[in-house]
C-alpha cells in the first residue's frame, strides 16, 4: 500500500468518524431535550400541586370561595385574595412564556388554557386579574384578555 492510499483511507476513516459523531451528538441532543421538557412540566405540576394544597387550608379556602363567588371581602381577605391570584397569574405567565419558548408542548399548554378558561369564568378572578393584570407582560396580558372576551364558562353547582 502506497503513501497516498493510506492517506486516502485514513480521511475516510476520518469522514466516517465524524459521520458517526454527528449522529450521536444529534441523538444526545435530542435527548436533552426530552429531559429538560419533562422536567419543565414535572417543575409546571408541582407548582400547581403546591398551590392546590395551600388553599386547602380552611381559612384560605374559605376566602377563596367567598372571592370567586364574588362575595364583598374584608380589607384582609381582600389581601389574601389578591396574593392567592398573583400566585396563579404569575404560574400562568410561566407557563405561557415557557410554551411560547417551545419549553411547554402543546398538550400541557392546551390542559394550562382550559384551566385559565374556567377559573377566568369566575367573576371574583376577573376581577383581580383587571386590578392586576398591568403587572403582566403585553404579550400575557393580551392572551389573557382574549380568554376573558370569550362568554365565560357555565360553573357548575354544587
Amino acid at each position: 500500500m502506497t503513501l497516498e492510499q493510506i492517506f486516502y483511507l485514513s480521511q475516510s476513516v476520518a469522514s466516517v468518524a465524524v459521520v458517526g459523531t454527528l449522529i450521536y451528538l444529534g441523538l444526545q441532543v435530542r435527548s436533552a431535550e426530552r429531559s429538560q421538557r419533562a422536567i419543565m412540566q414535572q417543575g409546571r405540576a408541582d407548582r400547581a400541586s403546591h398551590g392546590a394544597l395551600g388553599l386547602a387550608d380552611p381559612e384560605l379556602a374559605r376566602v377563596f370561595g367567598k372571592a370567586t363567588a364574588g362575595q364583598n371581602l374584608t380589607g384582609d381577605e381582600f389581601t389574601q385574595w389578591m396574593m392567592m391570584c398573583r400566585a396563579l397569574f404569575l404560574s400562568g405567565e410561566d407557563s405561557y412564556l415557557q410554551h411560547k419558548a417551545g419549553q411547554l408542548d402543546q398538550p400541557a399548554f392546551d390542559s394550562y388554557v382550559a384551566g385559565v378558561r374556567y377559573y377566568m369564568s369566575s367573576p371574583g378572578m376577573r376581577a383581580a386579574w383587571q386590578v392586576s393584570r398591568g403587572q403582566f407582560g403585553s404579550d400575557f396580558r393580551n392572551f389573557v384578555d382574549a380568554i376573558l372576551r370569550e362568554p365565560p364558562l357555565a360553573r357548575g353547582g354544587d
